[in-house]
């Protein structure tokens, strides 16, 4: 913890390291596009291959990057610089500098060694018994008693199955039908 608040504050700029480091990649990776404005802050962003709708006001587009991860991809950088904006300006504020100060401003105290734990009159913890039937599991659902037999299924000799207390064809013995 103490690592991680140190380095973030000597970085400088207002978003994460790592974060730069895609957002420089994504901006190599914008030039084969072109946008094309169709509203107010509504681009068209194709290339030969692909073509999808950037909306800078709502940070959102038909590529849906950007809403899962937050960070706008190669489609919303295009349309961010047509736009003549920085891309780090549409970052989701959690990748934000001021972000990861809080989340590592609380300390964790050191805990004193297990040789210096209070003893107590309680017994050892003992892990739960976990009980596994030996064998292969079952793959398929047990069926109802109630539940109908499959008409067409024969046995391995292809003969239709018979009950050996009945001798009646459509079950055998060990699920006896019920009508």
């Amino acid at each position: 913890m103490y690592n991680k608040r140190s380095g973030i504050e000597k970085f400088t700029s207002d978003i994460c390291p790592n974060i730069v480091q895609k957002l420089e990649q994504l901006k190599v990776d914008f030039k084969s596009f072109s946008a094309i404005p169709s509203g107010c802050y509504i681009y068209e962003v194709d290339n030969e291959y692909e073509r999808h709708v950037v909306n800078l006001t709502r940070k959102c587009y038909t590529c849906r990057v950007w809403d899962l991860t937050g960070i706008p991809c190669k489609h919303g950088v295009a349309a961010i610089y047509k736009n003549l904006e920085r891309p780090e300006d549409y970052v989701h504020a959690c990748f934000r500098k001021d972000a990861y100060v809080v989340a590592y401003k609380e300390m964790i105290t050191p805990l004193p060694g297990q040789d210096e734990w209070a003893e107590t009159n309680l017994p050892d913890q003992v892990a739960p018994i976990v009980y596994k039937p030996a064998g292969r599991p079952t793959m398929k659902r047990k069926k109802d008693a109630d539940e109908p037999n499959n008409p067409y299924k024969v046995s391995r000799s292809y003969e239709p199955i018979k009950c050996g207390f009945c001798h009646q064809e459509g079950h055998n013995s060990r699920r006896r039908r019920l009508e």
